[in-house]
């Protein structure tokens, strides 16, 4: 089973994670002269995957680097790729691979972009998927695994059934991964479908410059596909955004600042599957800025069901120094019938924004994301974060009666706070009183029966926190900054 369809269940709680997570900046959409890239070879030398390991290596800011050839031939460079070359790809990745420094991957980007149909960027096969039977110089059949050009439900259940493995759709439009070409069957208008949903992990931004040259990292794409991807959470995909660069020149990390960020606790491809799957990852257009964006301590990409009230977190930290012009919160309904999500927050000219969200109505799921812009004009988009009530939120007798028996009384302060933080509590009962951050880790936890307490926090690090404070039959948390 997916990570992305474990629920977490809660119940006036966070859900702590027993690891530290990191960012990796990278990219998982390339080609080399493997199939249609590789395009400036005689100027670069870099002709295949080893050569664009190594200069991607030496790219600022880059983590990472996927190389997604064509999984077909077709003709020569369009896009040309043959089945030997697929093993070969895969060595070579191997090859450059420097755990923990820099993560080399090798894929395909399946299918064709013409005739309702569409690329999808596929990773985690050891065998080649595809459906030519004849190519020149290939013996015998130039795939692998048998798929039909047009059979894209055959690939997302196929890619459901690895373990190992995910999608992610490439360049989308409205009307693409069709069945047999026919339209209304395209993803973005049929209706909803699980098989899929386990399959597909993400979209893009952006997409490009694909056939720049420039390696000065300041040609940026012009292309956007915030609307599709907005499009299939209201269809009721659970999937990500992020950032792809689609190089057919050596380019790699350098064309523009533009990255796909993903947020795992190692740089391996164990970690950074498990991350993909589980769409903690986000789009940017700064080759640096790290977002948190959390509901309770919950991280983005997390599918979450309870009786809690949803407060959202979110943290810009570029570390440049650059300022968030604005950050919005969005909020729509999974499975809406097409009615687009809607800014629900808005926070300008501050790295912080917080939203509590009391109307909800029972049993129906919500998604949320956040939308960054910094005052340099760059764009950033969260994975979201999906929530089911089990009680109607937006009635304040329902909220009422949940908290009436379990409320918590307490102050606390000041808030920010440099060294030492006062807690006063209304009720004098044993207390555990808990400071975590904003991944769900505990940073300090100790039980109290005195009602005035006085914590020293000098030990942790200064940035936003969550206080909380539990007690037998009731637990609340709040917003802290240690500055």
């Amino acid at each position: 089973m997916k990570h992305k369809f474990t629920t977490l269940i809660l119940i006036l709680s966070l859900c702590v994670k027993s690891q530290t997570n990191n960012y990796y900046f990278g990219n998982l959409h390339s080609h080399t002269g493997f199939s249609d890239g590789s395009k400036d070879s005689i100027s670069s030398g870099v002709t295949n995957p080893a050569g664009a390991y190594t200069f991607a290596k030496l790219s600022q800011h880059f983590d990472f680097l996927g190389i997604s050839e064509h999984n077909h031939y077709s003709s020569n460079k369009n896009p040309g790729f043959k089945l030997p070359l697929y093993q070969k790809g895969l060595n070579m990745a191997d090859s450059a691979n420097k755990d923990p420094k820099f993560l080399a991957w090798f894929g395909m980007e399946w299918g064709v972009s013409s005739n309702y149909y569409g690329h999808v960027v596929v990773y985690g096969f050891n065998q080649l998927i595809g459906w030519e039977t004849s190519v020149p110089n290939v013996n015998g059949n130039n795939y692998d695994i048998y798929n039909a050009k047009a059979d894209y439900d055959g690939l997302f259940k196929k890619i459901k059934n690895n373990p190992n493995a995910f999608c992610y759709l490439a360049h989308p439009n409205l009307d693409d991964y069709t069945l047999n070409g026919d339209p209304s069957t395209a993803l973005a208008y049929a209706p909803y479908n699980a098989t899929y949903d386990s399959a597909i992990v993400g979209t893009p931004l952006r997409n490009g410059v694909a056939f720049s040259t420039s390696t000065n990292y300041n040609d940026y794409p012009q292309s956007d596909y915030y609307t599709y991807y907005k499009k299939l959470l209201t269809v009721g995909y659970h999937l990500g955004i992020g950032y792809d660069h689609d190089n057919h020149n050596t380019t790699f990390g350098r064309n523009n600042g533009g990255r796909l960020v993903v947020i795992a606790p190692s740089l391996t491809r164990a970690s950074l599957t498990s991350a993909m799957k589980s769409m903690h990852f986000y789009a940017s257009d700064d080759w640096n800025a790290k977002i948190d964006f959390s509901m309770n301590g919950s991280m983005m990409g997390s599918i979450l069901s309870g009786s809690t009230v949803p407060t959202f977190n979110v943290i810009h930290n570029d570390l440049d120094g650059e300022q968030a012009a604005s950050i919005k919160i969005w909020k729509g309904i999974s499975q809406s019938g097409g009615v687009f999500p809607t800014i629900v927050y808005t926070s300008t000219q501050n790295n912080t924004a917080t939203y509590t969200d009391l109307n909800l109505q029972q049993g129906i799921e919500y998604f949320y994301f956040a939308e960054i812009l910094q005052a340099d004009g760059h764009w950033i988009v969260t994975s979201p974060i999906w929530y089911k009530s089990n009680i109607n939120l937006g009635n304040p007798d329902a909220v009422k009666e949940l908290y009436s028996n379990e409320e918590i009384k307490f102050n606390y302060f000041p808030n920010p706070v440099t060294n030492k933080l006062n807690i006063t509590i209304a009720a004098c009962a044993k207390h555990t009183v808990a400071i975590l951050d904003l991944s769900g880790r505990i940073l300090f936890e100790k039980e109290y029966a005195d009602n005035e307490i006085s914590i020293d926090l000098d030990a942790i690090t200064k940035g936003v926190y969550i206080l909380k404070i539990n007690k037998q039959d009731a637990a609340i948390s709040k917003r802290l900054v240690i500055e």
